[in-house]
């Protein structure tokens, strides 16, 4: 039975992300800002009709997810530094997701290498396999390869409308018992790869700089109800960042009352991953869809 064509809004979606890409590795150069390039893709990705999916990560050497700079962060890239940016897009709520490591280092040249191939290889793989654990196997099968690792607990993920990670896992390394990817799921593939002396996990941090919303209720107080609906307005499921709040709200007020929120569980956080040794770490990544015809990247 012949499925229905993937809504359009993620085509347009995917567009969106593969031409802002290239200016984003090009904007990343020792002595630009993190939020300069925050702002790049922002810009870039709204003035082709898309707006942000999640708030764009930046990634520095060990720091590996869910970091995004806020207000006053004066930090810029330097010449030693393997950056890595997440960012996605939605139209309408369709989600598409990618992201890049970029470094002006020569002795991350090969990790970098290794992270792309690591990709490529799991795109061909997903061609012919939909287990995902078998995907995940071909990933750790590239990295080891080149003598690299790859992040144990940290996976791709399927997107649906609203919904950055919509339950099925790609994992990078073998994992029985996974759910197969089907005809009709969006997914994203990402490859993290790191050195082969790290530890090849990562763990939480303090940082916390990404939040959704996961309640639509009520608390009963005010500023945090018309915050929340706020919100809920202008993402409903999808993150994100406290900055671009302070604006409107301050600084200090909209760092509490997001907190205010977590603790009445109307948010859920999500911490800073570091790699757990502190080793650098590379990624990319790449949004495609599972159709009748076989697997199409959309980004």
């Amino acid at each position: 039975m012949n499925l229905p064509p993937i809504p359009e809004q993620y085509r347009t979606s995917g567009r969106i992300v593969g031409e802002v890409k290239p200016l984003v590795q090009a904007a990343v150069k020792p002595g630009v800002t993190f939020l300069e390039v925050c702002d790049l893709v922002r810009a870039e990705v709204e003035s082709r009709g898309g707006r942000l999916a999640f708030p764009t990560g930046i990634g520095v050497n060990q720091v590996t997810a869910h970091y995004a700079p806020q207000d006053g962060n004066e930090s810029v890239f330097k010449e030693d530094d393997l950056v890595k940016v997440d960012f996605g897009v939605h139209v309408d709520g369709y989600v598409t997701d990618t992201s890049v490591s970029v470094t002006y280092n020569p002795d991350y040249n090969l990790l970098l290498e290794a992270t792309q191939k690591a990709l490529e290889t799991a795109i061909s793989t997903a061609r012919k396999e939909t287990r995902t654990g078998e995907i995940g196997r071909a990933i750790h099968r590239e990295a080891a390869r080149f003598g690299f690792k790859t992040i144990e607990n940290l996976t791709g993920h399927t997107v649906d409308r609203y919904a950055v990670h919509a339950g099925k896992s790609i994992p990078n390394l073998y994992m029985p018992g996974m759910q197969n990817l089907k005809k009709g799921d969006i997914f994203a593939i990402e490859p993290f790869l790191t050195l082969g002396s790290a530890a090849g996990y990562v763990v939480d941090t303090p940082s916390v700089t990404i939040f959704s919303l996961v309640a639509r209720k009520k608390t009963g107080v005010a500023e945090l109800d018309s915050f929340a609906e706020i919100v809920w307005g202008e993402r409903k499921t999808l993150p994100f960042t406290p900055r671009w709040y302070a604006g409107e709200f301050g600084r200090e007020r909209v760092q509490e009352l997001v907190k205010r929120l977590v603790a009445k569980k109307i948010l859920r956080a999500y911490p800073t991953l570091v790699e757990a040794s502190g080793s650098p770490v590379a990624q990319f990544e790449h949004t495609m869809a599972l159709e009748d015809g076989g697997i199409v990247v959309l980004t």
